[in-house]
């Protein structure tokens, strides 16, 4: 008994046959891949076959349809549209089956091939038109997209052609720009000569031309030095008139010149000169701490000293950088220290606000130093004041409350717990929690 999908299958191969004689072949094309998964599913492999023929065969000629289209462009020049057609041609007929790729197969790849070359041409007078007025970067767009389209497995003689112009291209363009630096090098502007060196050697860097990819490193290893000497000499002439902070800048700028440069010798020398500023830079903004020391500005020597010491690890100079450390902790000790006289003052006069902001200060200032003691001691003041604090906002929640200022209460006990819960005391966390918790249920009534 035949089955509902066989007698589907057999319909719509017979719609494709009639598509197939009015040479409507791409849909018919669709029908026959249709018929053909149709009849699988029945699982008559025979009939399946026969399909499978006729699908070929309507593949194989679409891809001769396509082929004729293509010749037509290629006889009136429209040689990229060929391109495109002949492919379309060529994907058809390798989905055809072996007979039809072994009937058509050599000759289309050679058409498509043919268009591909002639393109190629085109483009390549266009590109040479910009070497000749040396557009080098559209011209190097130009050879980029024939060696796109021209690769070995088209011909492989062209294709070679076209790579080696292609770097030719790079190679010119190389020694023009390497000109330029030539010119900004014999005026000593080292840095504009570096740029376009190294420019320059990107550029060679894509040509097979290895005479000059040396040739060009050398000179841009060559301005590097220049110009890390040249930027060190104004190191010099700034370390001479104690502009430490400047000279210290430039001598790092020339050890860096230099390291670009791979020079060694000028490395190593710069570097002790760099050192050097450094050491000059760190000790005359400690000086500047000192003063402010003795003038009793802790807080703006603290300042001076902690970035003496930075200068001082730059300079890796160890005895400086220990001398100064102990110089900068003992800057913060005091001004922890002035702080917390202040918070001690506002605990006396029962503002414990204020007490405890400044005890929090302390202790933020405390942690710069190495002193666990004082830390251990202003934290516990900070506790307390915390807590002082806590159960005088409680009281105030306390009189809102009764006012029936439910809101108002609320955050005021919020604030409460918050206090408690830094100093640390269990109890009015606990007695503080339990208030705000009754003024919030008021305020949802």
């Amino acid at each position: 008994m035949v089955s509902e999908i066989e007698k589907e299958a057999k319909n719509v191969n017979k719609m494709a046959d009639r598509l197939y004689k009015k040479k409507n072949y791409t849909e018919a094309i669709k029908l026959y891949v249709e018929s053909v998964n149709l009849m699988k599913t029945v699982g008559k492999m025979k009939i399946v076959d026969e399909y499978q023929q006729e699908l070929d065969k309507a593949v194989g000629k679409r891809s001769e349809e396509l082929n004729k289209k293509g010749d037509e462009l290629f006889k009136q020049k429209k040689y990229q549209e060929a391109i495109e057609v002949y492919q379309s041609a060529w994907d058809f007929l390798q989905n055809a089956g072996e007979k039809w790729m072994k009937k058509l197969g050599k000759s289309f790849l050679k058409e498509l091939n043919k268009s591909k070359i002639a393109y190629a041409q085109i483009i390549e007078d266009e590109a040479e038109k910009f070497v000749k007025s040396g557009e080098w970067k559209e011209a190097r767009k130009k050879y980029e997209e024939i060696c796109d389209i021209v690769k070995i497995d088209v011909d492989e003689k062209m294709s070679k052609s076209f790579i080696h112009k292609k770097l030719t291209v790079y190679e010119r363009w190389a020694q023009e720009v390497n000109k330029e630096g030539d010119l900004l090098y014999k005026e000593k502007k080292f840095e504009e000569a570096i740029d376009r060196y190294t420019e320059s050697v990107r550029l060679i860097e894509r040509s097979d031309n290895s005479k000059l990819k040396k040739e060009f490193k050398k000179e841009l290893f060559k301005a590097f030095s220049d110009h890390a000497q040249k930027i060190n000499s104004m190191g010099d002439n700034y370390m001479k008139q104690k502009n430490f902070e400047k000279a210290s800048s430039l001598y790092a700028q020339s050890v860096n010149i230099a390291t670009d440069a791979g020079n060694q010798k000028l490395i190593d020398n710069f570097t002790k000169e760099m050192d050097k500023s450094f050491e000059k830079y760190s000790q005359s903004i400690n000086d500047q701490g000192d003063k402010l020391f003795k003038a009793k500005k802790f807080e703006e020597a603290a300042e001076l000293y902690f970035k003496s010491v930075e200068l001082a690890e730059e300079s890796k100079n160890k005895k400086l950088i220990k001398n100064f450390k102990l110089e900068f902790e003992k800057s913060i000790d005091k001004w922890a220290k002035e702080v917390n006289n202040v918070g001690d003052v506002a605990m006396k006069q029962k503002n414990f606000d204020k007490a405890a902001q400044s005890y929090r200060k302390s202790v933020e200032i405390i942690k710069n130093a190495n002193n666990t003691t004082l830390l251990k001691k202003y934290n516990e003041e900070y506790k307390k004041a915390c807590l002082n604090l806590a159960k005088e906002v409680n009281i105030e929640g306390d009189k809102l409350y009764k006012e029936h200022k439910y809101e108002e209460a609320y955050n005021l006990y919020s604030r409460s717990v918050n206090l408690a819960e830094i100093s640390g005391d269990a109890g009015k966390i606990k007695s503080f929690t339990k208030e705000r918790n009754k003024a919030l249920e008021k305020m949802q009534i």
